[in-house]
């Protein structure tokens, strides 16, 4: 998998990739041009010293030859009596090696002799070998001063991104009176980004607000009635009720318990972030999934199926009440509503639970659905609307825990929830 690169290291990897690219070009450039100048004036210079040791042969003097230079003269066509590396050279200037060194000779026939000039290379090849290092070091220096001058200029071109970054990041933003982004920026492009970030956070904040709102509105007229029943049902516990009607008061009584627990659940999802400072009633993960074991036991029963609780290891964490319960639930309760036969499990360990089931599954390409909003399985059943999954993966993450869905060996699905201690 490719490591994605930061905006800063492109920058500087385009200027890098550039000087390397045009300093090469450049070096190949001054290298070809210089071999082939200085080819020619080799040439020019052994041809003038060639003419002038043959004007000078044939008036009958031999002009001593300079450091590096040797003559060999030889009749057309007795080639065999030069050397045998210039024995098969014909005229012209050439570069060959003999014994590991290089020279270059220059052949010419001229009243029925061969004269063959050589000369030795070393010269030359240490001023070639000095121009490599020079064009060498000069492509290396490029290369770094562009990765220099990249990341300068990286620092100073993405230093606003990196600013407008931080302030989209922080969580102030979404506060109703956060400060305008755009107004701290050029009219540029970056400016042009920060404005389309305040308009999206503004939207964001007014679907924020409405919905909290709406939560909080409902939850605050749904209070009412509730209190309404609650009093009811303390003023009927108090008459002289038969057994069937007791049980049946006491169980609208623990239903609206649990109704005003969840009006303070949801209140506390609506609050925002730096209103979430009131603290909730705690409790123990045991008391709470001996609670639910005990509620929902009568409805598993029914169906034919076998509620069980399991504790694998000791958890001493406090957590607040209403949103552990409401996790336990609704995981409890889409466990019993989506299994057919067989069993729903709870596994209690230290720091988190398990909810285990024996019914159909849910398919992997549905796995990754079942969180959202109104997202309902595919053996759809009951009055559920979709929600109470949603709920549970919104308290997770409001608390800091985590919740996982596998598939079970053989048959169902597990939902794991890791919970940390407030």
């Amino acid at each position: 998998m490719t490591t994605p690169q930061s905006l800063a290291s492109r920058i500087v990897a385009a200027f890098v990739l550039m000087a390397a690219v045009v300093a090469g070009v450049f070096a190949l450039i001054v290298v070809n041009a210089i071999d082939t100048v200085e080819t020619r004036l080799v040439s020019d210079a052994m041809n003038r010293q060639l003419d002038f040791i043959i004007d000078e042969s044939d008036e009958g003097r031999f002009p001593a030859l300079g450091p590096g230079l040797e003559l060999y003269v030889a009749p057309v066509g007795a080639s065999a009596s030069l050397p045998a590396w210039l024995a098969l050279l014909h005229e012209g200037l050439h570069e060959t090696e003999n014994d590991d060194e290089a020279y270059h000779v220059l052949v010419r026939d001229r009243s029925a002799k061969r004269y063959v000039l050589v000369l030795d290379q070393e010269d030359f090849e240490r001023r070639e070998t000095m121009l490599f290092v020079a064009v060498t070091a000069g492509v290396v220096i490029s290369i770094l001063a562009a990765a220099l001058l990249g990341r300068a200029l990286a620092r100073t071109v993405i230093s606003p991104v990196v600013r407008l970054s931080g302030q989209v990041q922080h969580r102030d933003q979404l506060l109703p009176l956060a400060p305008s982004l755009a107004s701290e920026y050029a009219d540029d492009e970056v400016g042009k980004l920060a404005a389309a970030f305040d308009e999206t956070l503004g939207s964001l904040r007014a679907a924020l607000e409405r919905e909290q709102l709406f939560t909080s509105d409902v939850s605050h007229e749904l209070r009412t009635p509730l209190m309404v029943i609650a009093s009811s049902c303390e003023l009927l516990e108090a008459q002289s009720l038969a057994p069937p009607q007791r049980a049946q008061v006491e169980r609208v009584a623990r239903a609206c318990a649990e109704m005003q627990e969840l009006v303070e659940t949801f209140l506390g999802l609506a609050r925002a972030p730096q209103e979430r400072g009131t603290k909730l009633a705690g409790t123990s993960l045991a008391a709470v999934a001996t609670e639910q074991l005990h509620r929902w036991q009568p409805e598993a029963a029914q169906r034919g199926l076998t509620l069980d609780l399991v504790s694998e290891s000791v958890d001493d964490g406090v957590y607040p009440a209403p949103l552990l319960r409401a996790v336990l639930t609704n995981l409890v309760r889409n466990a019993i509503h989506y299994t057919d036969e067989g069993f729903v499990r709870v596994v209690l360990r230290n720091g988190g639970f398990s909810v285990l089931d024996s019914g159909a599954g849910i398919p992997e390409a549905e796995r990754a659905l079942v969180f959202r909003p109104f997202a309902r399985g595919g053996s759809t059943r009951g009055d559920g609307i979709g929600i109470g999954l949603s709920l549970v993966q919104r308290i997770c993450d409001r608390q800091g825990w985590q919740i996982t869905l596998s598939p079970r060996e053989g048959s169902g699905c597990e939902f794991r929830v890791e919970l940390r201690a407030s």
